[in-house]
């Protein structure tokens, strides 16, 4: 739920870059603007594609505009100072191209060559590596559905009680008032957030429904308890069958761009220098 706070100020620089590659190949016609700093603008198309999914988030939406207003007059100020005519900036500057142009190719190539892992291949990875599923801390395998509108919210769970998740969700799917559903959520306990559905969850019983939450203001929420893991159990595969493909894709992705580097240094032929004292 929190996942837009690891977003830290070296995450925004690497945006920033983004936004200004974006700004020079796109023109748009009168682009509302959000904020401006002397002769540079931040604009709503900007925003929205740096935040995807979190521009909907007033405080996501605040903080970044934030620290786009600090690090454009603090650049603005260093320009000011000749910081940008340094040696120094201009060697670090030199070696986060190499790494942004690196970092853009390997998302190419896996986006080009990497396709959705098939559910056999998931099983047989969970099976090798079960072990290292097993959970540090009590975890909740659960559907999520949230609206702007508290009644739309209850109907929803009189549906959800009389039929079955997806049925529910089909129902509402036109909707304007639902805002969001998420089936099989696997978390640990800890993580999720605020404290109510912490509180709530852990007296479920599986397949029940919560009574509707208001986890944010004016945003109500539905939780249906799907299953609770225990502490040093180790889940099946159905209820950590999202946390299997995302180690199996990290696991596969790495292997992949391993033996792609291995073959671009092979076609160059590089010769490595090495001294001994």
């Amino acid at each position: 739920m929190k996942r837009f706070s690891m977003l830290t100020r070296n995450k925004f620089f690497f945006l920033f870059l983004l936004l200004a590659v974006t700004s020079c190949s796109e023109e748009e016609k009168e682009p509302k603007e959000i904020a401006r700093v002397g002769g540079t603008v931040l604009t709503e198309n900007e925003l929205s594609s740096a935040l995807n999914d979190y521009q909907y988030r007033a405080k996501v939406r605040e903080e970044f505009i934030t620290n786009w207003i600090e690090q454009e007059v603090l650049y603005q100020k260093a320009v000011d100072e000749g910081i940008t005519d340094d040696k120094e900036y201009n060697s670090i500057i030199e070696r986060s191209k190499k790494e942004l142009a690196a970092a853009l190719l390997v998302r190419k190539m896996l986006d080009e060559n990497i396709q959705e892992p098939a559910l056999d291949d998931l099983k047989n990875f969970y099976e090798k590596y079960k072990e290292d599923f097993r959970l540090q801390d009590d975890t909740y395998s659960y559907n999520f559905a949230q609206f702007n509108n508290y009644e739309k919210a209850i109907q929803f769970r009189s549906v959800l009680i009389a039929s079955d998740w997806d049925k529910s969700v089909n129902a509402f799917r036109s909707d304007v008032s639902l805002l969001k559903t998420i089936r099989h959520e696997f978390i640990a306990g800890y993580k999720l957030q605020p404290v109510t559905l912490q509180k709530i969850m852990s007296v479920l019983i599986p397949n029940e429904a919560s009574i509707v939450l208001e986890t944010e203001p004016m945003k109500f929420t539905v939780v249906q308890l799907l299953e609770k893991i225990n502490k040093d159990d180790i889940p099946s595969f159905e209820a950590a069958k999202e946390a299997v493909k995302e180690r199996y894709e990290a696991f596969r992705n790495k292997e992949f761009i391993r033996e792609y580097i291995d073959r671009l240094i092979a076609a160059h032929n590089i010769e490595i220098k090495r001294y001994s004292e």
